[in-house]
């Protein structure tokens, strides 16, 4: 691996099955590079994909859970061609099927806590670049090309001002996906937080003084990370990122019992809100104080003029209708935006909530197949969190922030859909993919999970 990864203090880059050492040396290095240059990073992650279907085939085929994706695969090629655009409908699938094989491969090839914890160290060296391009695009004006020791290099993507208009997007392309990609770095980077004060204040061989373990440069980086990309996610302006981020933080705090911190966090959000929706003549002083920025946001007064057709109840209603004229096959993926467009004039592709686009799209039976599985899985990590074995509770806490991210991509989900976009699509699938290897684990390592739970 390149070195400045060995940066990482404590982190054992061997895999613990030889057999597989190569393709968790691919993963690693892909994921590294994916948010910066997908077209790039992707190769590697595919590579590892190969290697670890060639090197655990049997491993991969055993597990129940890979066999239920499959037949679902299979039903929702068969349900596609009922649509009303075959065509569109199985190449929009890309954006599901070809992800379960991912997560069968990754589920195997992670099977370690200090691997998740390398993970999330690789994700946040990864996010820096990505941050800092989003503030040359929103204050300097990036866009385009970007000089680089007199060489242009081509960004794609990239929109001086942002996109939309003052909405920082940086290299996602649009300030909706750029959000939720900073809200899973805002809570790996928390999580990370946690877990490295968590480790140095029960390291009692060190026996280090509390000042010098809020002097450590982990942590000292890690605070300096979360201020530049809780900054740069208030600039997305995006309200779904914001709830995340705040819950994250609440979550957070609970969990260590951090009480002050809750506090303070939750007396901070009472103004914000009652500054948005408390009946006058309360909710006036507080805009005196809160920056106009964040309740006109809350409140959707900043666009005032906004049409109908945009908001995201007239997209539900419409939506309730396709769902109830094709209850069991639906319309095909990729379906919403043409109908939508011909019903209202106006072009959404997609109606703003995973579960609604796939009711839609694919059906009833398929969309509650699917959550179920999807479900089973979290709640089975869920599980593996509130009873985690004893050789394992040093590291909890990372266990934990997988769960709150990917619980974090699903609630923002519920309210933007970014399963279009490559990179956040692969992250979803790679948090998943990671709860379940752990669980894995459990399972055939210390007999943890008793046999009515296995995936």
């Amino acid at each position: 691996m390149p070195n400045f990864l060995s940066l990482i203090p404590g982190a054992n880059w061997q895999h613990p099955k030889p057999q597989l050492q190569s393709a968790w040396s691919f993963a690693r290095i892909g994921f590294l590079i994916f948010p910066i240059l997908p077209a790039l990073g992707v190769l590697p992650i595919f590579i590892a994909l190969v290697l670890t279907w060639v090197k655990a085939r049997r491993e991969i085929l055993r597990h129940r859970v890979n066999w239920l994706l499959a037949i679902w695969s299979v039903w929702a090629i068969g349900v596609s061609l009922f649509g009303v655009s075959p065509g569109d409908a199985l190449l929009g699938l890309a954006n599901l099927v070809p992800f379960f094989g991912f997560f069968a491969a990754y589920s195997v090839l992670i099977q370690t806590l200090e691997q998740l914890r390398q993970l999330a160290w690789i994700f946040l060296l990864s996010a820096i670049p990505v941050i800092l391009i989003g503030y040359g695009e929103l204050w300097l004006g990036w866009g385009g090309e970007l000089s680089v020791m007199g060489s242009p290099i081509q960004i794609f993507g990239l929109h001086p001002g942002g996109n939309p208009l003052g909405r920082m997007s940086s290299l996602f392309g649009y300030a909706t996906g750029f959000a939720e990609y900073l809200q899973m770095v805002f809570i790996f980077g928390l999580g990370l937080w946690v877990d490295t004060w968590e480790r140095r204040c029960n390291d009692v061989s060190a026996k280090l003084p509390p000042v010098a373990v809020w002097k450590s440069p982990k942590l000292i980086y890690l605070s300096s990370l979360l201020l530049l990309g809780g900054g740069a996610l208030i600039l997305t302006s995006s309200r779904s990122a914001w709830g995340g981020a705040i819950v994250s933080m609440l979550v957070f705090a609970a969990y260590q019992s951090w009480y002050g911190i809750l506090g303070l966090v939750t007396a901070l959000m009472a103004v914000i809100f009652s500054s948005a929706y408390a009946p006058s003549p309360l909710k006036e002083p507080l805009r005196a104080i809160v920056p106009r920025y964040f309740w006109a946001r809350i409140t959707d007064e900043m666009y005032p003029n906004r049409p109908d057709a945009l908001t995201r109840v007239a997209q539900f209603k419409f939506a309730g209708k396709l769902i109830q004229e094709r209850p069991l096959t639906g319309w095909g993926m990729q379906s919403f935006g043409n109908l939508y467009q011909a019903y209202s004039q106006i072009w959404v592709p997609q109606p703003h909530n995973v579960v609604v686009m796939l009711s839609a799209s694919l059906g009833l039976p398929a969309t509650i197949c699917l959550v179920g599985i999807v479900g089973w899985i979290v709640t089975c990590g869920t599980r593996l969190f509130l009873d985690f074995p004893i050789e394992w509770r040093h590291s909890r806490t990372i266990f934990f922030t997988y769960l709150m991210a990917f619980g974090g991509f699903i609630a923002f989900n519920m309210t933007d859909v970014t399963l279009p976009d490559l990179r956040l699509n692969t992250l979803a699938w790679l948090l998943l993919a990671s709860i379940c290897g752990l669980f894995y684990q459990s399972q055939f390592s210390s007999g943890f999970a008793p046999r009515e739970h296995r995936l």
